[in-house]
């Protein structure tokens, strides 16, 4: 029996989405009218400072993560950022990588890139299996490299990067980074963008170590497609629909750290029942509408109930924003060397009460 159904859950993932990407547009704007009133002179007032802003320092959030595991301690400078990485992390043992093909703003970006490239081409380019084994592996080693980098360093170091002053400002930094951004790093977004044009899921494939860390932890996961060999008539259409190359049609079980469970080989399946989402040990399925709602309950009524509980907003008060605003360029990412001599928070301007 033909499903009827492909473009109800497309569309469904599409608006999840499209409410995210309209989420973090917003975000923006706001915290782009805290960081102008930070520019202001003392005494005028500073804007409200978005915490979910702190969903896009994923290297600072991976710190803090670091450092919860070995002393239980919680970072405080950057906590919704740790509460959204987390349930990233969560939410790909549990589901799969959902996060990257309904909730992440660059994956939707991307897709929207490379169907713009198949509508003005015709088709995306798509590389052979060498070079694209090869590229992969780029993600694998830039992630490789951020956990090496972390991993090495002591509860000591840890505690004082993530209190120093560039983690307390690397929100502001990043925004400035685009704000401000200089033409070498234009061209690097650029090429980014014509690549993501002409490659399907260029960035999310090859380069995203984020995405890397999800995969590997999605591996994991008891949650995924499976596959009935007995209703399967191999017709292929799944693998076609994937957007991640996986090999759906000759897996009995579809283990691929590749799959997003963007519903795509499911929503082409011709046969009722040959492929389904749900526990690989059990008799257990759901359906994107499911899907979605465990979605958008990770990563809008998660951090609603961590706001409830205290650990949402950062321990930074506004007065030490606006100090160490002033000497924003002067505040340098550390380079090498003892991480122990990073120069802390001037005493001047002012520290958050110790925990």
């Amino acid at each position: 029996m033909k499903r009827t159904n492909t473009v109800t859950h497309a569309w469904l993932r599409h608006m999840v989405q499209a409410g995210f990407l309209v989420f973090c547009i917003l975000l923006g704007l706001e915290f782009r009218r805290f960081v102008l009133s930070l520019e202001a002179a003392p005494g005028n007032p500073i804007a409200w400072r978005p915490p979910a802003v702190e969903a896009f320092l994923p290297i600072s959030a991976l710190m803090s993560f670091v450092q919860l595991v070995r002393t239980g301690v919680a970072d405080r400078v950057h906590p919704a950022g740790l509460v959204i990485f987390t349930a990233a992390l969560a939410s790909s043992f549990l589901f799969k990588r959902g996060f990257c093909s309904w909730v992440c703003p660059i994956g939707t970006l991307s897709e929207m890139a490379h169907r713009a490239g198949k509508r003005l081409l015709g088709r995306n380019l798509r590389l052979p299996v060498w070079p694209d084994r090869i590229l992969r592996s780029a993600k694998y080693l830039l992630l490789g490299f951020f956990l090496y980098s972390i991993l090495r360093m002591s509860p000591e170091v840890l505690h004082r990067f993530l209190n120093g002053a560039y983690n307390r400002m690397a929100d502001v930094k990043m925004y400035l980074f685009f704000a401000q951004i200089s033409l070498t790093a234009f061209v690097v977004l650029a090429v980014l963008t014509v690549l993501s044009v002409l490659v399907k899921n260029f960035w999310c494939r090859y380069l995203c170590p984020y995405g890397a860390l999800l995969g590997i932890v999605s591996l994991a996961s008891p949650m995924g497609w499976k596959r009935d060999p007995t209703l399967c008539d191999g017709c292929g259409r799944c693998d076609r629909a994937c957007p991640n190359r996986v090999r759906v049609s000759t897996a009995s079980v579809v283990r691929s750290e590749e799959c997003t469970a963007c519903f795509g080989c499911g929503d082409v399946c011709p046969r009722e029942g040959a492929l389904r989402f749900g526990a690989h040990e059990a008799q257990v399925s759901f359906g994107a509408r499911t899907y979605a709602a465990l979605m958008v309950a990770a990563f809008v009524f998660v951090p609603h109930l961590f706001s409830a509980l205290g650990y949402w907003q950062t321990e930074q008060p506004p007065a030490m924003f606006r100090g160490l605003y002033h000497m924003v360029h002067q505040i340098e990412h550390p380079r090498g060397g003892n991480l122990m001599d990073m120069p802390p928070v001037p005493p001047e301007i002012g520290r958050p009460p110790e925990r």
